[in-house]
């Protein structure tokens, strides 16, 4: 999955070790965030990371190849955040995880930041497995469901007018990223749902309480989790260490401007602590939240000034994948950049910097 819109930085020492098989993406310059010192753990062990929280992680057989996952105590045992995807290296980590762990602490529960495959997608196998609850948020559960029901022949069919209307003509490349049962295959199934949290929500595990916050953009109904006694953040993909999160436009999206909605989300987050410990889905822990902050919202600003220039010539979405992304597209990674394209230019657009034009089934955007 392509999460960041630019090459690695050579110059980066911070210390952090790449979360892919390129590199950091989009990392903070040196010593603007400061990383934990505990050693990131193996697969399917976890280490203590802030009072009541445990590191543990999962592999995945991606070039993003890790999730890392969160393991709260609760008075009789813990939650987990988050899973991994449908995938015979990550259900090893989790049977590890079991033996070593869940036979001290046993599973409670299993909380979902968001819809993406590699967070939800070992939810009902973790279910069935441990007979546990599975938590998320309301508009998270929707968008599972429709995953898993003949919905998704309707989103297939509304796929390939979309991206053809974008500049995508490979109608068989446009089939092959969006059949039915590709979701279906990196996932376990659709859990049952025995809880749904809303946003301000408070959740009380063990000592600790902690509160809900959906933030939306990377992903609608995205939940981070924040324990403001602890200083303490469970960021899901919102606020990533050296990866600008895939933020997108595509033909399921009922959010009009999901870049507008992340930026105000990431704002929400700012407010926080100075000194929060954020815990991403992927990389290292770190403090600097409001720097990290600081350099998205200004990477997002500068696309959204490039292209509002460049669009002084009518564009659709494809033509201005070469000015936002330094490096060829292809298969997936080639519709995430037309839906992240397309979430700078929608946001240029009711901003009032664009406009779109209908030209022979074509969505031009043009400067104003």
């Amino acid at each position: 999955m392509i999460r960041g819109m630019t090459v690695p930085d050579p110059a980066n020492t911070s210390g952090a070790p790449a979360v892919t098989a390129e590199g950091e993406a989009f990392p903070s310059a040196p010593r603007r965030l400061q990383y934990v010192d505990t050693p990131a753990p193996a697969s399917g062990q976890s280490a203590t990371i802030a009072p009541g929280v445990r590191w543990g992680r999962i592999p995945l057989p991606l070039d993003l190849n890790h999730i890392n996952v969160w393991l709260v105590e609760t008075d009789d045992g813990c939650v987990v955040v988050d899973t991994g995807m449908a995938a015979s290296v990550s259900k090893d980590a989790w049977e590890v995880m079991e033996r070593d762990y869940f036979a001290h602490r046993p599973l409670r529960a299993v909380f979902i930041t968001h819809i993406h495959p590699d967070h939800i997608g070992l939810a009902k196998w973790l279910q069935d497995r441990l007979g546990v609850p599975v938590i998320m948020s309301r508009r998270t559960h929707e968008l599972a469901h429709a995953m898993w029901s003949g919905e998704g022949q309707a989103h297939f069919d509304k796929a390939e007018q979309f991206f053809r209307s974008h500049g995508v003509t490979d109608e068989l490349q446009i089939r092959t990223m969006f059949r039915p049962d590709r979701f279906a295959r990196m996932a376990s199934g659709m859990p049952k749902v025995e809880r749904f949290v809303a946003d301000e929500e408070k959740i009380r595990w063990g000592a600790g309480e902690w509160t809900a916050l959906e933030t939306n953009g990377h992903a609608e109904g995205h939940l981070c989790l924040s324990n403001p006694a602890a200083r303490v953040l469970i960021s899901g993909d919102q606020v990533l260490p050296t990866i600008s999160s895939n933020i997108s436009f595509m033909f399921h999206s009922t959010d009009p401007n999901p870049l507008g909605s992340y930026l105000s989300s990431l704002q929400r987050l700012r407010a926080l602590s100075e000194d929060t410990l954020v815990l991403p889905a992927h990389g290292v822990p770190f403090r600097g939240l409001r720097q990290r902050i600081d350099d998205l919202t200004g990477h997002h600003m500068q696309q959204l000034d490039k292209l509002a220039a460049l669009c002084v010539e009518p564009k659709v979405a494809l033509d201005v994948l070469p000015f936002m992304f330094r490096r060829e597209l292809k298969e997936m990674h080639l519709f995430l950049a037309i839906g992240e394209a397309l979430a700078h230019l929608e946001y240029l657009a009711h901003a009032g910097r664009v406009r779109r034009e209908l030209r022979d089934g074509r969505v031009y955007y043009v400067s104003l």
